[in-house]
């Protein structure tokens, strides 16, 4: 104003009378949509990018499929630096089985047939003498890949064997609370101890996969299963309202309420299922949405902290009482898009705030390391203070620069994990923002550099270096199959396919139809 202030004050209003026309106008055309022509081109560039990037996806499953195949076809895992092959799982061809529904939706169909065929030739009721089936993992993996593939295809064998499954797991929820034993032995030695204890993940991540057996079977004792575990976690006096402690007593039902409150292991996946259960349910199972609300709450309230720049980061709790650990883990990285989702789902935009800030977290900590990979676990430079910083404060979700220093890795482990592409995935569905596509692009051209070998995909043992030497570990996990590269195809696929009105994905990524009423 220095520059008006000797105008005559005439002449002053008729200058400010014309800079205001000048800025109204300025404004009107800038809001006005793009020409047709010019909003079908930028449509039709985007397009072209989304397939060049699906293509790269599908390319690397086939990379990744035909090492298995070549070296562990009808075994649990492909080992693909030595090139040969683990039964870890109980010989159960857990990669296949996990994989069935992501070469099915990529259009692989040969390799889809393939791998069928074998896969209904396995019986599930066995396992080597002595082997422990770990309850958890074969309902996600095995008794959710089944029952994915077969919402999918609608192949009675697929449906058949998920039922020889489920039969298998029912064997451990024979405990006076209904919560299961995390491990079972077929070979009929007692090897449960009268007091161990189950973590709640192991519990509350059994629902969406035994309800939905029991609709597509007809038989209720499987939703019996289900509904008794999750009452049982409920039904346990827990200190935090909201939040529940990671261990509970299989016989008494007691929570160990020293063992720690977190979204992360050993946790993440009960809390996500208290809001897939109510959409699986077509929003007519109140009492999850409700439980899932009252979580987030409590999550916001206890887990949510901020770095010294103002990063939403969620860590976790020792004990009630205890500070927030300033640390996350890659596991939590599911949890923004478990807030879009629910934003979406139950009408809580203030979540998806919330959500896009944690997702921008989630990135950073691959941006920040030297390889572009997500460490397993990330500290964060610590506020003096929990309280949030004002919102004019806050960095906004828009950057893509890591602040100097605010993140380091305190597991410099990368071992193919999908939770960061999850998020990524189902904010691009809520928001339409390309921004997450673009770095879910960048998270797999790093995946593609530092991790791809001659036969699959190999684990990185430390994302800060980027020598490969002594730097590979000889694993590749079914859910980098069965989650990583799916997440990531669905990333850059239309929105009709798999669309999130129609399939909840358990927390193996395996879509399940939602229930009608």
């Amino acid at each position: 104003m220095r520059l008006l202030r000797h105008v005559p004050l005439r002449g002053l209003a008729v200058v400010l009378v014309t800079l205001i026309a000048g800025a109204c106008l300025l404004s009107y055309y800038r809001a006005q949509p793009a020409a047709p022509a010019e909003t079908d081109q930028r449509l039709k560039e985007q397009r072209l990018k989304d397939q060049a990037r699906q293509r790269a996806v599908r390319a690397a499953m086939k990379h990744a499929w035909a090492g298995y195949r070549a070296h562990a076809f009808g075994k649990d895992e492909l080992q693909p630096l030595s090139k040969s092959f683990n039964q870890r799982w109980g010989g159960w061809a857990i990669t296949m089985v996990d994989a069935l529904d992501t070469l099915y939706l990529m259009g692989m169909m040969d390799e889809y047939e393939d791998a069928k065929r074998h896969v209904t030739t396995i019986d599930f009721s066995k396992t080597p003498p002595g082997h422990l089936v770990p309850v958890f993992e074969m309902t996600i993996r095995a008794l959710g890949g089944l029952l994915g593939a077969y919402e999918l295809d609608n192949d009675p064998k697929l449906l058949q064997k998920a039922k020889q499954v489920g039969d298998t797991l029912a064997k451990a929820f024979n405990t006076p609370t209904g919560l299961p034993y995390p491990a079972l032995d077929l070979s009929g030695a007692n090897s449960n101890k009268a007091k161990a204890f189950v973590c709640i993940a192991e519990g509350g991540t059994i629902q969406l996969e035994f309800k939905k057996l029991a609709q597509l079977t007809g038989e209720q004792r499987f939703r019996d299963i289900a509904d008794r575990a999750a009452e049982a976690l409920e039904k346990g006096d827990r200190p935090i309202k909201g939040l529940y402690p990671t261990f509970i007593e299989v016989v008494s039902g007691a929570y160990n309420v020293w063992s720690g409150y977190s979204v992360g292991s050993e946790a993440d996946s009960f809390y996500e299922y208290l809001l897939k259960q109510h959409i699986l349910h077509n929003m007519h199972q109140p009492k999850f949405g409700e439980r899932y609300v009252t979580s987030v709450e409590a999550v916001k309230e206890r887990l949510l902290g901020r770095s010294a720049s103002g990063l939403a980061f969620l860590g976790s709790l020792a004990s009630p009482d205890a500070s927030l650990i300033p640390e996350m883990q890659h596991l939590a990285c599911f949890y923004p898009g478990l807030l879009a989702l629910g934003a979406q789902a139950m009408d809580r935009p203030q979540d998806l705030t919330l959500a896009e800030e944690l997702a921008r977290t989630c990135y950073l900590s691959y941006k920040s390391m030297a390889t572009g990979l997500g460490p397993e676990r990330f500290s964060l430079a610590a506020r003096k203070h929990r309280r949030a910083p004002p919102a004019a404060n806050r960095p906004s979700v828009l950057e893509a620069e890591p602040p100097k220093g605010d993140i380091s890795a305190a597991d410099p482990r990368y071992i193919l994990r999908p939770e960061t592409l999850e998020t990524l995935f189902v904010l691009y569905r809520v928001t339409g923002d390309t921004k997450y596509q673009d770095w879910g692009w960048e998270i797999f051209q790093s995946i593609e550099k530092y991790t791809r070998v001659d036969d699959g995909y190999a684990a990185y043992l430390d994302v800060t270096r980027t020598t490969a030497a002594g730097n590979l570990q000889d694993s590749m996990e079914s859910f980098f199959l069965a989650e990583t590269l799916k997440y990531l195809y669905l990333l850059f696929s239309p929105t009709n396919l798999l669309p999130l009105n129609e399939f909840v994905l358990n927390t193996e990524a395996h879509p399940f139809r939602i229930m009608p009423n």
